[in-house]
């Protein structure tokens, strides 16, 4: 009697534990994806590591590491079973812990000072960046051209128009100069016209050289006003190299950054911070230029300080994706992916995403 009672208590020990199994997880602080509010971890990675957790019935402690970097070494000498937080996959990662599989799509995107503010401010960004010295050049071509034209139709028409285009040099180039910086402006001038057939030809050439430059100058300026509406001279990383640059130590943006500095050319100074706060101040006092790290977590930064003090630059480069970082092996691989599957196609990630970051998808 004895002997089959133990083995039922054995195998009732065995179900329990195995149930009840609880899994030491790593994590660190970085919002918005875990960190501490009024007591509780909370952040889109760390609430969706919750919602895996209890589709799985996991038991799970929580210790936090200084940096990515030391996540990935708890992870790899198995002092915590999963990594959770803004993990990025990458392959120097892969050779020494896996990965579920991704439940974020990233990137790295750069943040600039916003030096704007008043009107005065604004004028003057827009005054700096348009009148440059390559618009002064266009200027000076096109009053150039201008004179040759205005030579052209004077030298064409004087003599069978002597009314509108008088014989005197200076008058009749004048007049000529007046008839074409009207027609390239408003196209027109005041029933002011070429009659003779030399006149007419050449005029022809100028308005249709008009319209097509009127076209080219307010594409440039627009551009102009589109591109330079930051105050800063960085519009994308090419810009980044020969300045000094900030970023989260241990991070894949700076060993991006590294690898940049060190291609040829002018390099980049890389600044490592120890969180995004810490980068944005050090923008801010005017020790860095920039600021490079994970897009999601940069436009919530500036988000969360109103905008009045950093500006996002548009474009994401070097996409990558978040996983949950596991020991190699780790047989709680695939059921994590069959729940990261289950969560998404239940709309659940949805709803974090919404919450998290206002994305719908």
């Amino acid at each position: 009697m004895r002997l089959p009672l133990l083995l039922a208590l054995l195998a009732v020990s065995l179900f329990t534990d195995a149930s009840a199994q609880t899994v030491r997880v790593v994590t660190r602080n970085i919002e918005p994806f875990s960190f501490e509010k009024d007591g509780r971890r909370v952040g889109f990675a760390m609430e969706l590591w919750d919602n895996v957790a209890r589709e799985l019935k996991l038991d799970y402690t929580i210790t936090t590491a200084d940096s990515a970097k030391k996540m990935v070494e708890a992870v790899q000498n198995k002092t915590a079973e999963v990594g959770v937080g803004a993990l990025s996959i990458t392959a120097a990662r892969e050779q020494v812990i896996d990965f579920s599989q991704p439940f974020y799509e990233s990137g790295l995107s750069i943040v600039v000072a916003n030096k704007g503010g008043g009107i005065a401010d604004v004028v003057w960004s827009v005054l700096a960046n348009v009148f440059n010295w390559k618009l002064l050049i266009g200027v000076v071509i096109a009053i150039a051209v201008m004179f040759v034209i205005s030579h052209l139709v004077w030298l064409y028409e004087h003599p069978v128009n002597e009314e509108m285009w008088p014989r005197s040099y200076l008058a009749g180039m004048g007049e000529s100069f007046w008839w074409t910086l009207s027609i390239f402006l408003v196209g027109g001038a005041d029933n002011k016209g070429p009659v003779g057939l030399g006149g007419r030809i050449v005029a022809t050439i100028w308005m249709l050289a008009s319209v097509i430059a009127v076209s080219l100058l307010t594409a440039l300026l627009s551009a102009a006003f589109t591109v330079n509406s930051l105050n800063s001279d960085i519009k994308g990383p090419d810009d980044l190299p020969g300045h000094a640059v900030a970023t989260v130590g241990g991070s894949t943006a700076e060993t991006w950054l590294q690898k940049l500095g060190s291609s040829g050319g002018a390099k980049v100074t890389v600044q490592p911070y120890a969180d995004v706060p810490a980068c944005l101040d050090a923008l801010k006092s005017g020790k860095v230029k920039a600021v490079v790290y994970d897009a999601p977590i940069l436009k919530y930064y500036v988000a969360k300080s109103g905008g009045e003090d950093f500006a996002l630059v548009d474009g994401l480069f070097e996409r990558n994706n978040y996983g949950f970082a596991l020991q190699q092996d780790s047989p709680l691989r695939e059921r994590i992916n069959q729940a990261l599957l289950l969560l998404n196609e239940n709309g659940v990630t949805d709803e974090l995403k919404k919450r998290w970051f206002d994305e719908d998808k």
